[in-house]
């Protein structure tokens, strides 16, 4: 086994150098610390050592690839891409001798150090991405294998992208155009981090690297990877079809602005993504730039463990940290039987629109009022103004309609009164399947906290048993804002649209008309005849195509009475 490593070089001179120690060892090759014996100096050297697996054709394709790298990175010359001094081969073993780094991978660091800050990301990611953009523009390469063990940082925390052997040319004409080369014949690069494009073995251009930047930076900030599988190839169907989870799930200081960046760049499309890693790091660190939640404050919600918020939650209502917190299961309330799951997407909905919407001055008028209005009781009671008329067809279905507790029927008026700490509570509409149709509803929302968390809305193509569906939302929260998900079971919520909803009628007891028109994957909303952002396309393959729609709430305490509400089936 030692000889496999190659412990039997300590001590051997490969052209000037006298290999001192074993760094790391990798695939089909060895890096070691050695001594320049002209220079006296620290490098690294990088030996090739067949597997004794390997036939001799085997062989012959790896020695290929390790004299690729040495002639492809000897080509290049950019401060963020780590030189080669020189590269041959002796007593039948190529080498390349390069700098040696002293502050070792990224990936190495992030395991000593934890995840990087906001400004340490942006600092590296516009390194490597320049890196990347000359590697594309100028020479046509695409890397392939972008990673963190792929960054090494020298003392001074500078870092440079290296390991070039896979590297694939592109056509010159287009350093983000479709490539000319044909599809590999095997799966190269580290399953975690390859763009669809690779894993799917199409042609590659600079886009494929830019997937694989994203997937790094998520790392970099999280310290875990957006895609895990049991196998390669179960890896590779996530990166296909999976959507990334959300950035703002796991950890506080993640705005709106930066998730819709880090979202962009994991596109499945390369025609979706930044076209450049220029382009991606710009837009990053102007989104990192637009806010200041990188810092943060901690509490202690059970007395010992330390929860870390983000600095804008300092001074909330008990309601705003109560919807923060909510990372324990949730129950979604059915006429019969309740089913659990967590429901943890409810945090990243405060934290983004918060940073989204609301300005330094607004928040800070926010939180002054939660804090001068810290009252047990911050439900405001109010007299309903909806007009008085008869229910619409549909509400009129009494039976088919959930009732008992928190759904009830009062004159000719549906309620929702969320009851339950962190619970949603959906009613369907029972045994009714809609595909395409537009749906008109009037809401008011007569009890409620207004810190943000007391959503509700329309939910729709659900399945009976709730396991998956559509949801619109609203809160009258920092002017009116709206958010549309799709939900597809196991706890798994994809964020489609989001955004504020200036035409919501926020005050308590007001009324407001919410219209819903679905065609096939496409969606328009209109909140009092004013159409709210626009039209959203589902073009996932887990697209929902029938099923019910219904009503929701969320947050202990507010209460949504629902009327006049009109399905009507297009021609």
């Amino acid at each position: 086994m030692a000889t496999a490593r190659g412990h039997h070089l300590i001590g051997k001179v490969l052209g000037s150098c006298i290999i001192e120690k074993l760094l790391g060892y990798g695939g089909s090759s060895a890096v070691f610390l050695a001594q320049e014996t002209t220079t006296e100096e620290q490098v690294a050297i990088k030996v090739f050592l067949p597997r004794s697996y390997m036939n001799a054709q085997m062989q012959k394709d790896f020695y290929s690839r390790f004299l690729r790298e040495a002639e492809a990175v000897s080509k290049l010359d950019h401060p963020n891409i780590l030189p080669i001094h020189a590269y041959g081969e002796q007593d039948g073993l190529p080498y390349i001798i390069m700098p040696y780094m002293e502050g070792g991978t990224l990936s190495e660091y992030i395991t000593n150090h934890g995840c990087l800050s906001l400004d340490e990301a942006c600092w590296y990611l516009e390194q490597i991405a320049s890196a990347l953009d000359y590697a594309h523009q100028e020479h046509g390469y695409v890397h392939c294998d972008v990673k963190p063990a792929n960054i090494l940082l020298d003392s001074d925390g500078n870092a440079m992208l290296t390991d070039f052997g896979i590297i694939h040319m592109m056509h010159p004409e287009s350093a983000t155009g479709s490539s000319e080369r044909k599809p590999p014949q095997m799966l190269m690069g580290t399953p975690v981090y390859i763009s669809p494009e690779q894993a799917l073995g199409q042609p590659l251009d600079g886009r494929s690297d830019i997937y694989s930047l994203g997937i790094t930076l998520f790392y970099l900030l999280t310290g875990r990877l957006p895609f895990k599988g049991d196998s390669t190839i179960a890896v590779a169907l996530l990166q296909i079809h999976e959507a990334p989870p959300l950035l703002g799930l796991l950890r506080a200081d993640i705005s709106p602005g930066i998730e819709s960046v880090v979202q962009k760049a994991l596109a499945k499309r390369p025609e979706d993504r930044f076209q450049t890693a220029g382009e991606f790091s710009a837009a990053f660190a102007q989104a990192v730039a637009l806010q200041d939640s990188s810092k943060t404050y901690q509490i202690y919600p059970d007395g010992k463990s330390p929860l870390v918020l983000p600095a804008y939650a300092q001074g909330l209502s008990s309601n705003s940290l109560r919807a923060v917190l909510a990372a324990k299961p949730v129950v979604r309330v059915r006429p019969a039987t309740q089913r659990s799951f967590s429901f943890p997407r409810l945090i990243v909905a405060i934290i983004l629109l918060l940073a989204l919407t609301v300005g330094a001055a607004i928040a800070g008028e926010l939180i002054s009022s939660h804090l001068a209005s810290n009252a047990p009781n911050l439900h405001s009671h109010v007299q309903i103004t909806l007009p008085a008329r008869a229910l619409g067809d549909d509400l009129a279905n009494t039976e088919d309609w959930p009732t008992g507790g928190t759904f009830f029927f009062s004159g000719e008026q549906y309620h929702i009164q969320n009851n339950f700490p962190h619970n949603l509570a959906l009613a369907l509409y029972a045994n009714h399947q809609y595909s395409n149709f537009r749906l008109v509803v009037t809401t008011s929302e007569i009890h409620g906290s207004g810190d943000g968390a007391d959503y509700y809305g329309v939910a729709f193509r659900g399945s009976a048993d709730q396991s998956r569906y559509y949801l619109f939302e609203v809160t009258a929260w920092a002017g009116g804002q709206y958010q549309f998900w799709r939900y597809d079971g196991d706890d798994h919520w994809n964020i489609l649209a989001i955004g504020t909803a200036p035409s919501l009628v926020t005050a308590l007891g007001k009324s407001n008309t919410i219209t819903l028109v679905a065609k096939g994957k496409t969606f328009s909303f209109l909140i009092n005849g004013t159409a709210i952002g626009s039209p959203v396309t589902d073009s996932s393959t887990l697209a929902l195509s029938t099923g019910e729609v219904g009503l929701s709430v969320e947050e202990q305490g507010t209460e949504i009475v629902f009327s006049h509400l009109h399905i009507s089936i297009p021609a």
